[in-house]
C-alpha cells in the first residue's frame, strides 16, 4: 500500500510550486514538464481515489496547456473516458505518419465505437448505469450520477420500454412539466398512444396504461380522485429534496408512502446528481430496500477563483485563485479589478451562468449590469424583444437585457417566459450571460462555460456544499464539451467564480465558504431532516409536533397506511381539509368551528367572488396557524385585500391575457387612495402597522418603468398565490356543494368552456387556450369526455403564416409530439 496521502502532499512546496506553475500557466522547462507527467503517473497508479484525480487533473491541465494531447487521450482511452478521447480524435489529433502510429490510432478507434450508443460516446460507466438500469427494472434503485450522466434518458428509455403498467414521474417544479412533457412525447415511439398526464384533472380511470408527469402537490390530489389507482413504477427526480425539513419535502414522502400503500410492489428510482448514503431516502412505512447505483467518475476538474469587492472602496482587488486539492489561495499575476463588471467583462465566456439568491437582487443586478455593456446587433434578439413587447409589455426590464445579450431567470417570471429565456440563452450565441436564482438547482439545463456566484445563499442559509457542487455541475455539460462542433477538451476546465459584494453580507467568510464547499478530502454528511424519513432524528418537540402532524395527514387520506394512533377529522369539512392539502391549519383542532361557520354559510348562498373571499376569511383565516409563513394569507382580513382579490378574480374569470393582466394592475395603482401598496418581497417600505416587514412600496415614488416591472412580477405572484392557497379553500367549498359549478370553473380556470379546460389541464396557459380554440381548431382533436388534447404539427406552419407571437408558436411546440 503507497504511503503517499494528500496531506503529505500539501506539506512539499517543492510539488507545490510545480504544480502551481502548470495551473497558473507559467512557462515549464522541459525538465519540469516531464517531471510533472511523472508525478502525475505516480498519482494515477495509487489505489487512493483522491490522488488518482490529482494525477487525472495534472494530464488534463497539461495537455491543454501545451495541446499535447496524448497523455490525456491515453488516460481516456485506459479509463473508459469514450468521449474525451473520441473528441481529442476529431479536434486535436493529426494524421499519423508512420504505420505503426497509423495501426494503434485505428486499433484505438475501433475500441470507441464498443462506447458508442444513438451517435452519442458514453463514458464506461454511463455504459453501466444503463445495463445496470434495465437489469434492475423491477427493483427500486436510487441513482446517484452528475449532471449530464443521462438521468433524463433513463427515463424516457423506460417509458418506451415499459408499456403495460402506470408510471409516475415526480417533478420538484410546476416549471418542468412542460419540459417534461416534451421530453417524453419526443421520445415515445409513433405508435405508443398512451396519454401523458400532468394535472389530476386530466385522469381518467379507462383501464388504460398512462405516464403521469406530477408535482408531489399534484399527485397526492390525483391519489384522492381514485382510490384505487396506483403506479408500478415511481421515479423521483431531483430525489435530495426528500431530505430537507421543508414542507414540500414531508409531501413528496406522503406521496411515496400512500403510493407504496397502494402497491406494494411498486418500484422506486431516485435520481438525484448528489447524495452521500441512499439509505438516507428511505420512507417510514413502506419497507423498501434501495439499491445504489452511484458514479463517482469525474470527467471535469474545475478551477476555482474568489475576488471581494466588499471593502474595497475604489481600490483594485486581486483575483485569487483557490486549489480544493491543495487547500491554497495564490493570487493571480496581473489580475486586479476595480468592480464585478470589469472582472466579468475580462473573465466571461461566451456563455456564462450568474447566480444570485432571490429574484429582487436579480432585478437590481441585471439594471446594474447592462450600464456596462454595449448593445448588440442581433435580428433574432431583435425579434424576441418584439415578441415580449406584445406578450408582456414594452417596458419589459427583459427587453433591455435582451439588447445588451444577456437575460435573467428566476420564480416570478411567467413560466412561458422562463422556458423562452432558456432557449433564447441556448440558441442566440450573442446572448452570452444568464443570471439566475435556485431555480437552476432544479434540473434546468442550459449552455455554460463559467460560473459566478454572487452571493452564496440559498434561502436564508449558505448553500450547503452539495448545493454548491450541483450548480457547480450546471456548468460544461456534456453535451457542449463533447458537441461536433463547438466542443474542446478546455470546457473540462470549467471555471467557478466566487465574486463578494454587498449582496454577500459584511460578515459572510468567503474564503471559509469556498474551502467548506469544495475541498476534495472534506467529509460531507447527507442531513436527513424530512420527519418522515426512516433516518431522521426527532431532536425536539417541533419536530415531533411535525411528525404527528404528517401521520395524520396520512391517516386521515388512507386508514392504517401508519399503523400509528392517531385522531381523524370528524367533520366533512376537516376530511376535505386534508385532501386539499390545508397544512396552513391545526385541522383536528379547529374542525368544530369550521364546521359551526359552514352551517351558517348553508343557509345563505355563494353567488358572488367577493362572497367567496369573505367567506374564506370567516370559515378559514381565523384557524390559521401562526408564523411568518402565512402573513400572506392573513392578509385575507382586511376589506382592502379582499377587494384587490375580488378584482383579480374577476379578471381570472374573464381569461384576461397577462400583458392585459400588467395593464389593469398598473390602472389599479394609478387610482387607489392610499399610495402604500403591497409587493411582498418586492418592497422597500412596512407599514406601521405591520411591523418590521418591507413589503410594501409607495408606488407614487416609482417611475413608470419600475412600476411595469413591479406589475409584471406581481401579477405572476397573485397567480401562483391563487393557484397554491386560495383555489384549495375555493377546492373546498366546491366539495361541500356551496359554489356553483360554473362560478366554480371559471376561478379555477378562467372559463366554463370545456374544451378550453381540456387544453389548460394540458398545461396550455389560459391565452394560448383560446388562441388556439378561436383560431385554430381544425388542427385540434379535443376529447373532453376522455379528458384529452391532441394537437397535429401543422398547427406551427399556420400559426406562422398568421404571424402569431413566436412566444405563443413556441409554447405551442411543447405540446405536439415529433
Amino acid at each position: 500500500m503507497s504511503d503517499l496521502t494528500l496531506l503529505k502532499l500539501r506539506k512539499s512546496d517543492r510539488l507545490f510550486n510545480l504544480y502551481m506553475k502548470l495551473v497558473m500557466g507559467d512557462e515549464m522547462a522541459d525538465v519540469e514538464k516531464e517531471a510533472i507527467l511523472r508525478i502525475a503517473l505516480l498519482f494515477l497508479n495509487d489505489e487512493k481515489e483522491i490522488l488518482r484525480r490529482l494525477g487525472y487533473r495534472i494530464i488534463l491541465f497539461y495537455s491543454n496547456k501545451y495541446r499535447d494531447y496524448a497523455p490525456l487521450y491515453d488516460i481516456a482511452i485506459n479509463s473508459g473516458f469514450a468521449p474525451i478521447s473520441k473528441i481529442i480524435e476529431d479536434k486535436e489529433f493529426e494524421e499519423p505518419d508512420e504505420d505503426d502510429e497509423r495501426f494503434f490510432s485505428l486499433f484505438n478507434s475501433s475500441l470507441l465505437e464498443f462506447y458508442k450508443e444513438d451517435n452519442k460516446y458514453l463514458t464506461f460507466s454511463q455504459q453501466e448505469l444503463i445495463k445496470s438500469f434495465a437489469e434492475n427494472a423491477d427493483q427500486t434503485i436510487a441513482v446517484v450520477a452528475p449532471t449530464s450522466y443521462g438521468k433524463s434518458e433513463l427515463y424516457s428509455s423506460f417509458c418506451r420500454q415499459k408499456r403495460e403498467h402506470n408510471i409516475c414521474l415526480m417533478v420538484p417544479t410546476k416549471a418542468l412539466l412542460a419540459q417534461s412533457k416534451q421530453r417524453l412525447l419526443n421520445a415515445l415511439d409513433e405508435d405508443d398512444h398512451r396519454r401523458i398526464i400532468t394535472h389530476p384533472d386530466m385522469y381518467i380511470d379507462d383501464g388504460e396504461p398512462f405516464i403521469a408527469v406530477l408535482t408531489q402537490e399534484r399527485l397526492l390530489r390525483l391519489l384522492q380522485s381514485d382510490e384505487r389507482l396506483s403506479f408500478r413504477y415511481v421515479f423521483i427526480d431531483e430525489a435530495h429534496n426528500l431530505l430537507e425539513k421543508e414542507q414540500r419535502s414531508i409531501l413528496l414522502a406522503q406521496a411515496i408512502i400512500l403510493l407504496n400503500r397502494r402497491d406494494t410492489e411498486a418500484a422506486y428510482k431516485f435520481l438525484t446528481p448528489f447524495l452521500v448514503d441512499t439509505d438516507n431516502l428511505s420512507t417510514k412505512y413502506t419497507d423498501k430496500e434501495i439499491r445504489p447505483h452511484i458514479i463517482d467518475e469525474r470527467l471535469k476538474s474545475e478551477r476555482y477563483y474568489l475576488i471581494d469587492f466588499r471593502n474595497a472602496d475604489g481600490v483594485a482587488q486581486p483575483l485569487r485563485y483557490y486549489d480544493h486539492f491543495f487547500n491554497e489561495y495564490s493570487n493571480v499575476d496581473g489580475e486586479a479589478y476595480g468592480n464585478r463588471y470589469e472582472l466579468l467583462n475580462a473573465h466571461s465566456a461566451s456563455k456564462n451562468i450568474i447566480y444570485l439568491n432571490s429574484p429582487p437582487k436579480i432585478e437590481r443586478f441585471v439594471s446594474q449590469f447592462i450600464q456596462h455593456r454595449e448593445d448588440i446587433q442581433n435580428r433574432e434578439v431583435q425579434a424576441a424583444c418584439a415578441e415580449l413587447a406584445q406578450f408582456i409589455h414594452q417596458d419589459f426590464r427583459l427587453i433591455q437585457c435582451l439588447r445588451k445579450g444577456l437575460v435573467y431567470h428566476h420564480g416570478s417570471l411567467p413560466d412561458i417566459v422562463k422556458l423562452y429565456v432558456e432557449h433564447l440563452f441556448s440558441r442566440i450565441t450573442d446572448i452570452s450571460h444568464i443570471v439566475t436564482s435556485s431555480t437552476l438547482l432544479e434540473g434546468v439545463n442550459i449552455p455554460a462555460e463559467k460560473l459566478f456566484l454572487v452571493e452564496v445563499k440559498k434561502g436564508p442559509k449558505n448553500l450547503s456544499p452539495s448545493q454548491f457542487q450541483n450548480l457547480v455541475g450546471r456548468v460544461c455539460r456534456f453535451s457542449e464539451i463533447f458537441h461536433a462542433d463547438s466542443g474542446s477538451p478546455k470546457k473540462l476546465e470549467p471555471s467557478v467564480y466566487i465574486v463578494g459584494g454587498h449582496e454577500c453580507g459584511s460578515k459572510a467568510n468567503l474564503e471559509n465558504f469556498l474551502r467548506k464547499s469544495s475541498k476534495v478530502d472534506n467529509k460531507i454528511k447527507d442531513k436527513a431532516e424530512n420527519v418522515l424519513l426512516e433516518n431522521s432524528e426527532l431532536k425536539n418537540e417541533d419536530d415531533k409536533k411535525r411528525k404527528l402532524e404528517a401521520d395524520q395527514t396520512l391517516e386521515n387520506l388512507s386508514p392504517g397506511v401508519t399503523g400509528e394512533e392517531v385522531s381523524y377529522a370528524s367533520t366533512l369539512v376537516g376530511r376535505l381539509c386534508y385532501v386539499n392539502n390545508i397544512t396552513e391549519i391545526d385541522i383536528l383542532r379547529c374542525e368544530e368551528l369550521m364546521d359551526q361557520k359552514i352551517a351558517e354559510i348553508e343557509e345563505q348562498s355563494i353567488s358572488t367572488v367577493r362572497e367567496i373571499l369573505r367567506m374564506i376569511d370567516h370559515v378559514f383565516i381565523d384557524h390559521l396557524r401562526e408564523g411568518e409563513q402565512n402573513k400572506n394569507l392573513e392578509r385575507l382580513r382586511y376589506r382592502a385585500t379582499q377587494n384587490f382579490y375580488s378584482m383579480y378574480l374577476t379578471w381570472r374569470m374573464e381569461n384576461t391575457s397577462y400583458s392585459e393582466m400588467i395593464a389593469k394592475v398598473l390602472h389599479y395603482w394609478e387610482g387607489v387612495e392610499d399610495p402604500i401598496v403591497f409587493v411582498q418581497k418586492w418592497g422597500d417600505t412596512a407599514r406601521n402597522d405591520e411591523g418590521y416587514r418591507e413589503w410594501y412600496v409607495n408606488i407614487r415614488e416609482k417611475t413608470r418603468r419600475e412600476r411595469v416591472n413591479l406589475a409584471i412580477v406581481r401579477v405572476k405572484e397573485e397567480q401562483d398565490f391563487v393557484d397554491n392557497f386560495l383555489i384549495k379553500f375555493v377546492e373546498v367549498f366546491h366539495d361541500l356543494n356551496l359554489l356553483d359549478e360554473d362560478m366554480y370553473l371559471r376561478i379555477k380556470y378562467g372559463t366554463n368552456d370545456r374544451s378550453r379546460i381540456a387544453l389548460i389541464n394540458c398545461g396550455i396557459n389560459h391565452h394560448l387556450a383560446n388562441v388556439l380554440m378561436e383560431n385554430y381548431s381544425e388542427f385540434m382533436d379535443v376529447n373532453v369526455e376522455a379528458k384529452s388534447v391532441s394537437i397535429d404539427e401543422g398547427i406551427l406552419d399556420k400559426m406562422e403564416e398568421n404571424d402569431e407571437n413566436s412566444i405563443l408558436v413556441f409554447e405551442t411546440k411543447f405540446h405536439i409530439r415529433g
